[in-house]
Parts: C-alpha cells; structure tokens; sequence
C-alpha cells in the first residue's frame, strides 16, 4: 500500500519563521510607539555661551531625515542681541550671531525615548554694533565652528517629540570686538556650551 508523505517546514525553517515573526512584532510595536522613518521637522529655544559675551537667548528651526539609526540635519539658528560694557558702562556693544549648520545622528533609542547623538559644523554671520558714542559702526565678521550634540527625545505621540538637547562647540577662530581706542571689549572664547528645549515632528 503506497505511503502518503506530507512536505512540512524542518526545525531550521520553523524557528527561522518564528524569529522573523517576533522580529516583525517588534518593529510593529516600536512604530506604534514612535516613528523611525521620515522627514523630521524641529523647532527649539536655547540658551548658552555660543562665544559670545556672556549667557545670551536664541532659537532655531531644523529639518532633517530620519532612517532607522541614521539622522541627517540641516538646522538654521540665531541669538538675540546681547549688550556687553566697558567697565565705565557708558560705552559697550550689541552683539548677535546667525548661523546655519549640517549634523549627521546615531539614534538610539528604547520604547518611548529615543537619543541622538549627533557631530556637526556649522557657519554664520556675527553682528558688532557700537553703543553709547556719536559715530557707533556695525561690523560683520564671519563665523564657523564644528559641534557636538547630545539630544533626548520624548514622544509624546508616535509623531511627536519633546526634546532637550546639550551642544558643545569650538570655533574655528577667535577674534577681538573693540569700540574706537578703548581696547578689547570682547574676545571670542575658545569653546561654548548651550542647552536647549524644543518641539519635534516626524512625518511619514
């Protein structure tokens, strides 16, 4: 009597098969969770050195594409004009700082918080204007410098983030700010730290 053999997956196939089930799982519950593929829109507050005199105020926007573990960024960002003096106080100057820079991510990331750990540099325009004499002058000198950033991200919604995020930066040149024959008002530090906190949104 002829024998009836039935084809069915080895024990190689069948845990190979379960694997790549969980695997999928997985990758369904992180999307659930939080987007890992898109374009990636930012807007943010900050505050830090930036080499500019003292602790200043500024801002930013970003759009970037995120892969899985890769991020690209293109962010543009500027300071708002900070005031610096001679000792006397009568005579100082306004100082602002506009910028737009390239940094490439490694995301990690676990359940709802994701961290990017990101390098970078990034170019810009510093603004000097004289304050407190008759012929006060705007000088505009050329800015660069090359970062480093550390960013925590929150997602509130799959699409959505609150992110904090640390940079540490050096210049690629200092340079000395004065008004008229009064020696140095300010030079420019050889590094900077800022902090920030800002929104993000990731679309399919």
């Amino acid at each position: 009597m002829p024998l009836a053999l039935a084809a069915g997956p080895t024990p190689t196939e069948a845990v190979t098969t379960e694997e790549e089930e969980e695997e999928e799982e997985e990758q369904q519950e992180q999307k659930d969770i939080r987007r890992t593929k898109g374009l990636v829109l930012r807007g943010y507050a900050k505050v830090g050195t930036a080499t500019l005199p003292g602790i200043g105020v500024g801002g930013g926007l970003s759009v970037g594409y995120l892969r899985k573990h890769f991020r690209l960024d293109l962010m543009g960002s500027g300071r708002i004009n900070r005031s610096t003096w001679y000792p006397q106080g009568e005579v100082g100057g306004d100082f602002a700082l506009w910028r737009a820079g390239l940094r490439a991510c490694a995301v990690f990331g676990s359940g709802r918080v994701s961290t990017p750990l990101c390098g970078g540099a990034d170019t810009g325009m510093v603004t000097a204007s004289g304050v407190g004499i008759d012929s006060a002058r705007t000088q505009r000198q050329p800015w660069a410098s090359v970062f480093a950033d550390v960013d925590l991200a929150w997602h509130l919604l799959p699409q959505v983030a609150l992110v904090t995020t640390s940079r540490w930066l050096v210049p690629l040149a200092r340079r000395n700010y004065y008004v008229g024959n009064r020696g140095t008002l300010v030079t420019t530090p050889p590094f900077g730290v800022e902090i920030g906190l800002g929104l993000e949104l990731v679309l399919p």
